[in-house]
């Protein structure tokens, strides 16, 4: 008989096993260009997507090897060098027009094949990989076209460039990760040096900007198609499943719309002048308008959310439909899809109309965003009880309900984040900080809070309108530089107090754990300074400083605070709704789970009773 030991190494080694045939079934049923639907293509249309986006690319990159001959990439000569090509060279305009229109096909194409992979379920069974693949494929596309943009060096290009460029900035104050957070976290400056590395010289759009965008721009096409060529010889697939008659028809519409509208060339870039509104090219239109209505360090924590959302949602269809591919069977799926497809299409004709009420726009639309997802889980939860009948669809139903139970939780669970923004004005970590204080405190984590709490007010001005002294926020930095900085003696009792003993409590182990970053050196030798405990970890990071502005921005008041506002500020109604349905969906998603779970099992027959010949 195996030793527990001996079967604990099979049950691992099982589980690898398996692991690796889910990741190997994966790999081979990888599709860049809709490969493996050569079948499909001669009936559907939307399944020579893929091979349109293969042929317009080539056209895309032909065409920019024509320009590179006439295109010189410096501030003086690159927009007088467009010139030239689309007025002086023979069939410039059309060159560059092919160019153009075939980098706007490619955005096309790669949108619509990733809207039907997720309408037909084209990751069923086992392609789940393909829809990274796809969005891989969009977003190069996209951010192709976002580097050529600028090489233009007209007005619009110019400045489009220089308010999303500078975006990458603001990931120095995510949660836990950023300058915002020192020392929490020893920054590495993430956002300062991406926006460093796409434009250079500081940050500003210069001369070193124009270099690195050609230089990727170039790169974006050339190093994906060195391993995609790769990637055919050595599976032999065929590239493009469209006949030459249906290929020179695409070219040929390429060529008529080059002709009939010429690729706009604009005004050359004037930096001490800036156009109302900023536009960039059409594919990015709804992603600015996002960014009005938001604070920039929200918009770009959703801008990469999204492409992390959009990978996971094949995984969650499987866990929720399982095999099936039939759209009316998955709702859910169809829902998402078309909420992405409307605000897209709804923020990119806001931006061009110039419209954007920053106050009342924004719980609009989240409660349409969130009430789609909710709307789409009701519908699929209502589809498994009408429909699941069988063991094996009663047992798929109970994973699928669990699995949607919890998307409408994490949803309510942002709806209240977002409550309690609207009433206190506080972004996502702070108040998130201020709960986990008051969470620490009530577990008897902090026995020396309420003292503590009190000699940080005496370090904010004005603590009754949540305004702050910048001196705390260098609280940490301050105490060790000692006597002379402001508020020294303040600030020293603060430091004595809660690296005092007992001033903690039960989980002062968890706090002491995390590095500090705080260096002292001991005999020559740079040495790091723990926690001293939990309250030292809560006040030094502005965690208690947060419990503190969120207690006085939600407590009434009828003063205004420095900001002119009064605190808390009203929620607004439509906040409320998706709050709600989020809610009652989470419970209908349990209640649903817990009724197939009650009879997805077979009843078990009752055991035949001995017969009395037996008996006897």
């Amino acid at each position: 008989m195996p030793s527990t030991a001996e079967a604990k190494r099979a049950g691992l080694g099982e589980a690898l096993a398996k692991a690796g045939d889910w990741i190997t079934t994966r790999l081979n049923n990888i599709d860049i260009f809709d490969e493996h639907f050569h079948v499909e293509a001669k009936t559907n249309p939307f399944y020579s997507l893929g091979g349109i986006f293969y042929l317009v690319w080539f056209v895309v990159m032909l065409t920019g090897c024509v320009l590179i001959i006439w295109y010189v990439p410096t501030k003086p000569a690159a927009f007088d060098s467009i010139l030239h090509i689309q007025h002086g060279i023979p069939l410039g305009n059309l060159w560059r027009g092919m160019h153009k229109y075939g980098a706007d096909a490619m955005i096309i194409a790669a949108t619509m094949r990733l809207f039907r992979m997720f309408l037909c379920a084209d990751y069923k069974p086992g392609r789940e990989f393909n829809i990274a693949i796809a969005l891989v494929t969009l977003l190069l596309s996209m951010y192709s076209g976002l580097t050529g943009y600028l090489l233009i060096w007209n007005q619009r290009a110019f400045w489009a460039t220089k308010v999303f460029a500078t975006f990458p900035t603001y990931m120095d104050q995510f949660p836990v990760m950023g300058d915002f957070y020192l020392p929490l976290v020893k920054s590495v400056h993430l956002g300062w040096n991406t926006a460093e590395f796409l434009l250079g010289a500081g940050g500003a759009i210069t001369q070193e900007t124009i270099t690195r965008f050609f230089s990727i721009h170039l790169a974006f096409s050339a190093i994906p198609l060195m391993f995609v060529e790769l990637y055919f010889y050595k599976t032999g697939y065929k590239r493009m499943p469209i006949n030459w008659t249906k290929r020179m028809v695409i070219i040929m519409m390429l060529v008529i719309v080059a002709v009939i509208m010429p690729a706009a060339l604009g005004h050359r870039s004037n930096p001490d002048v800036t156009p109302l509104p900023i536009l960039s090219d059409w594919y990015f239109l709804g992603l600015y308008q996002m960014y009005k209505y938001l604070e920039p360090v929200v918009a770009t924590e959703i801008t990469m959310v999204i492409p992390i959302s959009v990978v996971l949602l094949p995984f969650i269809d499987v866990w929720v439909t399982g095999a099936e591919k039939n759209i009316h069977k998955r709702p859910m799926i169809f829902m998402v899809s078309m909420m992405g497809l409307i605000s897209w299409i709804v923020f990119s004709l806001l931006i061009i109309v110039n419209i954007a009420n920053i106050h009342n726009d924004p719980p609009w639309w989240r409660a349409f965003l969130f009430g789609f997802i909710d709307i789409g889980i009701i519908l699929q939860l209502l589809v498994y009880l009408k429909e699941y009948k069988t063991v094996q669809e009663k047992a798929l139903a109970v994973k699928g309900a669990l699995v949607m139970a919890i998307v409408a939780a994490i949803q309510t669970f942002w709806a209240v984040v977002y409550y309690f923004m609207a009433l206190t004005e506080m972004f996502m970590g702070p108040i998130t900080q201020a709960w986990t204080y008051m969470l620490v405190k009530g577990l008897g984590g902090l026995a020396k809070a309420g003292e503590a709490e009190a000699m940080v007010k005496t370090l904010i001005n004005g603590a009754e309108k949540a305004t702050y002294n910048p001196t705390y926020w260098n609280y940490h930095q301050l105490v060790t530089e000692g006597p002379g900085v402001p508020a020294a003696k303040q600030i020293a009792d603060l430091q004595a107090l809660v690296t005092s003993p007992g001033a903690g409590g039960w989980m002062d182990f968890i706090f002491q754990a995390i590095p500090s970053f705080t260096i002292v050196t001991k005999n020559g030798i740079p040495t790091e300074v723990p926690y001293a405990n939990a309250l030292d970890f809560m006040v030094s990071n502005r965690w208690c400083f947060d419990f503190i502005t969120f207690n006085n921005r939600m407590t009434p008041n009828t003063e205004k605070s420095v900001s002119g506002a009064f605190y808390p500020l009203p929620c607004p109604d439509v906040d409320w709704w998706w709050m709600l349905l989020g809610a009652g969906t989470t419970v209908f998603a349990i209640w649903v789970m817990m009724k197939f779970k009650s009879n997805a099992e077979p009843a078990k027959t009752a055991a035949p009773a001995p017969s009395t010949a037996a008996s006897s």
